[in-house]
């Protein structure tokens, strides 16, 4: 009887079946989204855990292609997963319901992600002391629509493309790894300001207390936002920006309180000492490099809600200057003066132009350059009588003349070394506000928190330029848009999670892994990241062979010691990967 054989490849997905298994997220979302009456086949969540495998291991999310994915790999899904998958079980209409389906509801959304975060915080024993959270935008090659849109819109673009639509996404981690638990897709012309208190109390509601620091922007020091947070007990470290009264607060800061500025120091670069006994502590410094310093000044603060009662607390402002940051302002200062004084020296007025418009043109240089109040300029108007001859040719003695009053423009410009001094004085210098107490959090400690804001914009590159590519965009319709986004969270949540796990058992076990970086098999790391990981699990294949109505299948490769030490350091068996398996093809019981 003939044979017919193929081969499947396996790499990773077992692998990412398993851990979305672990996170519980088919049985959440299925709970969560009850699957409608004409709905047939795979559930919502078992086909959203199936899109999220084929997004982490094919680097894509276009619909269209997950289909052909699926065929490609259909008897491995199966064997891993233990459930039948048909045909169009996976085309991209079905999809596009689904996520139809997880979008449209922002209250369902919200129970998915509280029930996520708390299973995640106890099932993998996460530390809950310092939670961030940051906002961005998606730039689309969209059109607008007749009616307009409520989530696609023109706003400030973060890409600097403010002559496409967009949207935003906000999100909510936790440190050390930056595990998502909470993220919201609002409209592009949306304010982020009003997005900060909301997400603080999701958090709160996650993480089950407001016993944890809020780490956010600049956008996120608003009065409102802080009085708030402080009122509803909860701890925030913020950076002021350098509007309103702010540069007027750090000047007196900086000149009163400079001289009592404590030493800030560069701590050893090994995130692995922030897990002690799983929970998160500031590493302490092991080097004693100089990066800064700063001092404290504690302000009395004041804030009243219309029609609420008036709310007093007591904030710590930190002030802090970076010594590379002050170098390079420095620098930059110096370059733009002598650009700006030799673009001055060139500037010549145009005929009949005015002294104003004059003026106009030269401050304008000024603007260019940063460097207004830096260089005093000075225009002087000379007015001088000139004979005009009233006929043509050489004039002689008796020739007729009449005089005419000419104006002459003259620029004149000077340093004004007080402001530039000022300048230098205050480079590098920024303000910090926190709530929380000088015992529990210290300027060296403040430096430490906010240095490590990377960790929530890392899961924004993911999504623009990573491994969770949101673009480019093809989906339209509003709620299909946010299903998206939230599966794609999903699967950030997936890629952190591993590297919280794996980085924390290596730190507890003093132990390192080698292999991780192509072309250098020897180098060693005690954090690797999650696509290193998955990476080495590509090129694993299944042989399945069909004599008659009997098919078989068995993995080829034996898995190497890296890759078993990796799904042990995971918490995962390597008997995942004990693909085998004999059944009748008329009577498929998986």
């Amino acid at each position: 009887m003939a044979k017919i054989a193929k081969i499947e490849r396996v790499d990773d997905i077992p692998l990412i079946l398993h851990w979305l298994t672990k996170m519980r997220i088919a049985e959440i979302i299925d709970a969560v989204w009850l699957v409608h009456g004409n709905w047939q086949g795979l559930t919502y969540g078992q086909l959203a855990v199936l899109f999220i495998t084929y997004v982490i291991h094919s680097l894509n999310h276009r619909l269209s292609g997950m289909e052909s994915w699926v065929m490609k790999h259909h008897r491995v899904l199966e064997e891993v997963t233990g459930i039948q998958i048909g045909e169009k079980d996976a085309t991209d209409d079905r999809l596009c319901d689904m996520m139809g389906v997880l979008g449209s509801d922002s209250k369902k959304i919200s129970e998915f992600q509280d029930e996520t975060g708390q299973h995640l915080i106890q099932a993998f024993e996460m530390p809950t002391k310092v939670a961030r959270y940051d906002t961005t935008s998606f730039n689309v090659h969209h059109t607008a629509g007749k009616n307009g849109r409520s989530l696609l819109n023109l706003g400030h673009s973060k890409d600097k493309r403010p002559d496409l639509l967009q949207f935003k996404q906000g999100l909510g981690v936790l440190d050390p790894a930056g595990v998502p638990l909470f993220s919201e897709t609002f409209a592009g012309n949306d304010a982020d300001d009003p997005k900060y208190v909301p997400a603080w109390r999701e958090m709160a509601k996650i993480i089950g207390h407001t016993d944890f620091l809020y780490v956010a922007d600049s956008k996120a020091s608003a009065l409102k936002t802080r009085g708030t947070i402080d009122k509803e007990k909860g701890s925030y470290l913020f950076p002021l920006p350098m509007t309103g009264n702010v540069p007027d607060n750090l000047k007196n800061d900086v000149r009163t309180k400079s001289a009592t500025a404590e030493k800030i120091y560069l701590e050893e670069e090994n995130d692995n000492k922030e897990f002690v006994n799983k929970e998160f502590v500031p590493p302490a410094a092991s080097s004693r490099q100089s990066i800064g310093r700063g001092f404290v000044v504690e302000i009395d603060m004041t804030y009243e809600e219309e029609g609420e009662e008036k709310h007093n607390w007591t904030e710590r402002r930190l002030v802090v200057q970076s010594d590379a940051h002050a170098e390079r302002q420095k620098k930059t200062l110096t370059q733009h003066i002598e650009k700006a004084t030799k673009a001055l020296s060139k500037l010549r007025p145009i005929r009949l132009e005015s002294l104003a418009q004059f003026q106009v043109r030269s401050n304008k240089i000024l603007e260019k350059y940063s460097v207004t109040g830096c260089i005093d300029i000075n225009i002087n108007e000379i007015r001088s009588q000139k004979k005009r001859y009233t006929k043509k040719g050489r004039p002689g003695p008796n020739t007729p003349f009449e005089m005419v009053e000419v104006r002459q423009l003259q620029l004149e410009f000077e340093l004004n070394q007080a402001m530039i001094e000022e300048k230098y004085t205050l480079a590098g210098w920024r303000i910090y506000v926190t709530n929380t107490a000088a015992f529990d959090m210290s300027v060296q400690q403040s430096v430490r928190y906010y240095r490590d804001e990377w960790r929530v914009e890392r899961g924004m590159h993911r999504f623009k330029k990573g491994s969770l590519p949101a673009l480019p965009l093809f989906l339209r319709i509003e709620e299909r848009i946010k299903g998206l986004m939230l599966l794609l969270t999903i699967g950030l949540q997936v890629l952190t999670l591993m590297e919280f796990v794996i980085r924390r058992e290596l730190m507890e076990r003093e132990e390192t892994l080698s292999g991780l970086v192509p072309g250098n098999p020897k180098m060693k790391t005690a954090r690797p990241t999650a696509e290193r990981i998955l990476s080495q699990f590509k090129e694993i294949n299944c042989l399945i062979e069909q004599t008659g109505e009997r098919m078989t299948g068995r993995r080829l490769e034996t898995l190497s010691s890296l890759q078993e030490r990796i799904l042990i350091r995971l918490g995962l068996s390597p008997k995942i990967y004990q693909i085998s398996f004999e059944r009748d093809i008329l009577c498929n019981t998986t």
